[in-house]
């Protein structure tokens, strides 16, 4: 052993000596994390383990060529289980004819608009005028009762009762009375019957009584309580034209 090496030993067991007595004196004090760090003795102790470590990792390689990874220290972790992709679905390959070519789209079949059959056209019938209707015929003497009054433009048209109470004290009602006290042919009638038309006189006017045809010629107006105001006519037609008792009438006149 040469001198240098000597005095590199006596250093490392003057140190080794030296903290053996630290470590004595303090061993209460230290640090936790002191106790994982190994002291020089041991890094001494240790050194020639590792030497002959790494001889026998160079002799492996040099026999072998491959390269050896030492063992980690550290757990190993779990490896993710692999994702496992569904194969793609390849589409069914097209039908091609023999000649390579795709087969053209048959052209659509449009049928002919079939044509149209309209009916002839049908005359209208021809529908003839309606006949004027034909007013009826105007009562005369042959077709108004003997017995009744007629005037066939106001369109009265009664038989003719007798009325002999020449006080004029009894109703006469709603028939057409022929007052025997004042001849000729005086004919009375309440204005709220058909009678009562009578005010809507016109001057020639036809009309027909017993039998007789007579044209109307004037009209004058009185008290019904008093005597006529005028001489009677061959015939006379009266009406009331108030409902009071002695109320004021119409007399039309006819020759």
């Amino acid at each position: 052993m040469s001198g240098t090496a000597r005095t590199v030993l006596a250093i490392v067991l003057a140190l080794g000596v030296a903290t053996a007595a630290q470590l004595a004196a303090g061993q209460a004090f230290r640090p936790a994390a002191a106790a994982d760090t190994p002291s020089p003795v041991q890094l001494a102790a240790a050194q020639p383990a590792e030497d002959q470590a790494g001889d026998v990792l160079d002799a492996t390689v040099g026999v072998s060529g491959a390269q050896v990874t030492p063992a980690s220290t550290t757990a190993a972790l779990p490896t993710p289980a692999a994702t496992v992709e569904p194969a793609p679905v390849e589409a069914p390959p097209a039908t091609v004819a023999s000649t390579g070519a795709a087969p053209a789209a048959p052209a659509p079949v449009v049928a002919a608009p079939a044509p149209v059959t309209r009916p002839a056209a049908t005359p209208a019938p021809t529908v003839a005028p309606a006949a004027p209707v034909a007013p009826p015929p105007a009562p005369t003497p042959t077709t108004c009762p003997a017995t009744w009054f007629c005037y066939p433009r106001l369109g009265i048209a009664g038989a003719i009762l007798p009325y002999t109470d020449c006080s004029g004290s009894t109703d006469i009602g709603t028939s057409i009375r022929s007052y025997a006290c004042l001849p000729p042919l005086y004919l009375m009638g309440h204005a709220y019957t058909q009678f009562g038309l009578i005010t809507q006189w016109r001057a020639g006017d036809v009309v027909f009584a017993n039998g007789r045809q007579y044209t109307i010629g004037g009209a004058f107006t009185q008290s019904s309580c008093q005597a006529p105001a005028r001489v009677p006519a061959p015939l006379s037609l009266q009406t009331s034209l108030t409902s009071a008792g002695c109320g004021s009438v119409l007399v039309v006149q006819g020759n």
